[in-house]
């Protein structure tokens, strides 16, 4: 693990502007226990303009840091999630969580290959999204594995190698803190 603070770094750079409940509750509480290793691994939150660099060996997926934020920072403001991949059970216990209140607004920027790799997801996907408010879905030419989340002190970003499924194996990951790149990820692949 490596921590630094944005300020260090050259100040001349700059960035441009299906699953039935309790099946899902199961899933949720599984990635709060998997938390507990997350927390012993950075036990925080990024301060602002501090980055942490993760090397996980399975123990949690991208979906882990979504009930570590909110354990942590209480309700997610805005979460914007762009990855490649996408399963049903992350996608029902990011809409128990959007029930609950702990979610205000979701967007998903997947890529649009789902449709083709896994018709019954993408189905599932539509039919769960199609008539939320606080929820939009699009999809992409997209490889990406970001997510930007802003509570209501924090401005975070996760990026690496873990997509939102269930299949993490060895993988990495930078989590910062900082309002200008948490804008520049927001906006990235956006047309």
């Amino acid at each position: 693990m490596g921590l630094f603070d944005l300020d260090e770094i050259n100040q001349s750079e700059s960035i441009p502007e299906d699953r039935s409940g309790v099946l899902s509750e199961r899933f949720y509480d599984m990635h709060c226990f998997r938390v507990d290793s997350l927390k012993q691994l950075i036990n925080k939150i990024p301060g602002e303009n501090e980055i942490l660099f993760l090397w996980s060996l399975k123990s949690f997926n991208a979906f882990t840091f979504i009930p570590y934020i909110i354990n942590a920072c209480g309700i997610i403001e805005e979460l914007h999630i762009k990855t490649y991949t996408i399963n049903r059970r992350i996608i029902d216990a990011l809409l128990k969580q959007i029930d609950k209140g702990n979610i205000k607004t979701l967007h998903l920027e997947i890529s649009d290959s789902l449709m083709y790799r896994l018709p019954l997801v993408y189905e599932h996907l539509q039919a769960l999204t199609s008539e939320r408010k606080n929820i939009t879905v699009s999809y992409s030419w997209n490889h990406s594995k970001i997510a930007c989340i802003k509570t209501a002190q924090h401005y975070l970003v996760i990026e690496g190698s873990g997509n939102f499924s269930e299949n993490a194996q060895h993988e990495q990951y930078i989590f910062l803190n900082n309002e200008r790149i948490y804008e520049f990820r927001k906006q990235t692949g956006r047309r």
